[in-house]
């Protein structure tokens, strides 16, 4: 009777350990995090989503700005400024009255201010030099899956770290630390490696871990021989529907006649 009874101890055992390691969840490298975040990027064709944004002001160091935006976001994987048509509105501090705007078909960019009545126009047809000028790229998700490249293609230069896992606005979050030194980087779709010695950046990137999309991103920048003059950008997007329609006659219109109150200034290239 001992060999069965040792033999059904040792089935136990077995079953008893695999189940344990089947429990066990993988944990994803920070690469593997970015990788993912890319991947999804690949899947949205359209987006909205609201952004609220702190940063140094950069006439002044000593000053915050806060900004708050809303934006729609359709695919232009061809173009090189933004990646995408795009239609933001900034709003004042009570978030209702709209300041400034930006309107982008692929073929131009209207800016318009809203507080003193100017609309500035870049052809990007007429002036083809304005595809070397970032915009707002960095705000986009295409923007931000671009650098998710660029990091991973020179993660000799860059550390990348996984840090504690947190939670905001209620999720779930993975956070991705990326840091630099000794050079300093544009973001957007022409981004390079520019020496700068002493200067360190650092950038958090919170990313729902049900979603795969970056949900808040943190940055602080300063040179090491002086650090306490640190500047920094604290971005928060939310209210983010993926693949939603968007009405392209609406958001994306560039065309002159809704801006016949406006003073157009047509822009060209320095």
């Amino acid at each position: 009777m001992r060999q069965p009874t040792n033999f059904f101890y040792a089935l136990m055992l077995l079953f008893v350990l695999t189940a344990c390691k089947q429990k066990q969840p993988t944990t994803k490298t920070a690469p593997e995090i970015l990788q993912n975040v890319i991947q999804t990027i690949d899947t949205i064709e359209t987006i909205y989503y609201k952004q609220d944004m702190s940063r140094t002001n950069p006439r002044s160091a000593e000053d915050t700005i806060f900004r708050y935006r809303e934006m729609y976001f359709k695919r232009l994987k061809g173009d090189s400024i933004v990646g995408v048509k795009g239609h933001w509105d900034m709003y004042v501090n009570d978030k209702k009255h709209v300041i400034y705007e930006d309107i982008y078909d692929g073929d131009r960019l209207i800016r318009k201010n809203n507080r003193d009545s100017v609309a500035r126009v870049y052809d990007l047809i007429k002036y083809p030099d304005f595809k070397k000028t970032h915009f707002w790229s960095h705000n986009t998700l295409y923007g931000m899956q671009h650098e998710f490249r660029f990091f991973l293609k020179y993660n000799d230069q860059f550390l990348i770290e996984k840090l504690s896992d947190t939670v905001i606005n209620n999720k779930d979050c993975y956070q991705i630390s990326v840091q630099l030194q000794d050079y300093t980087t544009m973001p957007g779709f022409s981004i390079a490696l520019v020496e700068n010695k002493g200067m360190v950046s650092k950038t958090v990137y919170a990313i729902d871990k049900a979603t795969n999309y970056p949900i808040r991103m943190r940055g602080e920048f300063y040179s090491v021989e002086n650090a306490s003059q640190m500047s920094f950008i604290d971005q928060r997007y939310y209210d983010i529907k993926f693949n939603a329609k968007i009405n392209e006659n609406t958001e994306f219109n560039t065309s002159i006649e809704p801006l016949e109150k406006f003073k157009i200034m047509e822009m060209k290239p320095e």
